[in-house]
């Protein structure tokens, strides 16, 4: 090779390398490219402000580090491309606790846990937490007021089958949902297993009940539960609610809302192929004579689904959506710390409280919250 060539090769990947530093500059800069945000569990950087103290403690420049890594020109999709490979070649997902099951189901680890018994709490625990829930319940029913415990699937639970080898998926424990239904099952307490009801349905269902890449019952799912536990409200208060009546379910492979919200956390540059899922279109049909109670909700995510299409607006009365029991959501009013009330006060403004959970939250049910209003009913015991 002669000089001449040597050069101009020296000169392109001067060009090049300079390209690599200044174009992403610019982009970070101007916006030159369109790139879609990354989705999940992110939060916005904070720039990082200069004191004497933070610089010499040595704080200053590795948040200047972080803060230059998390805005640099074309981040989301060199996170993608990082994510893409880790998935490709490696079968591993880049997000918290998320494990790629066979074909291609994806699950979170604590779901696979609960559902082999490795978050077991214990008979003994289990049975304290119901005999406060029944003592709750009595003293609600005194006061004309009532208690539901419902139990939502769990991914794992419902598609076993696609568990990884390594997790030995045959080898199952004792769970915290087994014992929980065995002990309430010999009270009176109100309970709806929609986790045993789901399995039951799982090869009748025209629609798939919970989805191939995400962690929620499926949006045809969580109306057939709506519709149950509204059935099951009208047996317990002898009332009548509006019907939900399903017009049309449209099929599609394109995932909607929550159905793939765990590839969404991946971030991944190609879409994972998915089932054909039923996104059903509702709506609320009136008689003029129906039930006013104020029905409130404890739970986990398993419930943001019918809550964010008006379950509590449109049925319960503007009930209350008490999230992991950290923040009390309600139509047209601020979050609420549940720290910052009076829990008897509040619960008592309610009708009707139903706890509910899906069984990789089982070893933490009801997120305090039956012991913080235990303790409010029965501060001596």
């Amino acid at each position: 090779m002669n000089e001449k060539n040597t050069n101009i090769i020296k000169t392109f990947l001067f060009l090049g390398l300079l390209g690599l530093m200044i174009i992403p500059a610019f982009q970070k800069k101007f916006k030159i490219f369109e790139e879609e945000p990354l989705k999940g569990a992110i939060v916005d950087p904070i720039k990082p402000s200069f004191s004497l103290e933070n610089w010499w403690e040595g704080s200053y420049q590795d948040s200047v580090q972080t803060y230059l890594k998390e805005t640099a020109g074309f981040r989301p999709s060199l996170v993608k491309i990082h994510n893409q490979i880790h998935y490709w070649f490696y079968n591993v997902a880049v997000a918290n606790g998320v494990i790629i099951g066979n074909e291609g189901y994806l699950y979170e680890e604590n779901y696979i846990k609960a559902y082999l018994g490795r978050d077991y709490v214990g008979r003994t625990a289990i049975q304290e937490k119901v005999d406060k829930m029944v003592a709750i319940s009595d003293t609600l029913e005194k006061l004309d007021k009532s208690l539901i415990i419902l139990f939502a699937p769990g991914k794992a639970s419902f598609y076993p089958e696609y568990i990884p080898d390594r997790f030995n998926p045959y080898q199952k424990d004792t769970t915290n949902y087994e014992t929980y239904k065995k002990i309430i099952s010999k009270t009176d307490l109100h309970f709806l297993d929609f986790h045993q009801w789901f399995r039951s349905m799982k090869t009748t269902s025209p629609y798939p009940l919970m989805p191939k890449t995400g962690i929620h019952w499926s949006k045809y799912g969580e109306v057939l539960a709506a519709d149950s536990l509204l059935n099951y409200l009208e047996s317990i208060c002898s009332c009548k609610y509006p019907n939900l009546v399903i017009d049309t379910v449209n099929k599609s492979t394109e995932m909607m809302d929550t159905d793939d919200d765990i590839e969404d956390g991946m971030n991944l540059f190609f879409n994972i192929p998915d089932l054909e899922m039923g996104y059903p279109a509702i709506h609320k049909e009136t008689s003029g004579t129906e039930a006013n109670l104020i029905v409130s909700t404890v739970a986990d995510s398993y419930f943001w689904g019918v809550y964010n299409w008006g379950l509590s607006r449109d049925y319960f009365n503007q009930g209350q959506f008490w999230y992991y029991n950290e923040q009390i959501y309600q139509e047209g009013e601020e979050p609420i710390n549940p720290k910052d009330i009076d829990v008897r006060k509040e619960v008592e403004k309610s009708d009707v409280i139903i706890l509910l959970s899906t069984d990789a939250n089982l070893y933490k049910f009801a997120f305090g919250f039956i012991d913080q209003l235990y303790e409010a009913y029965y501060p001596s015991k």
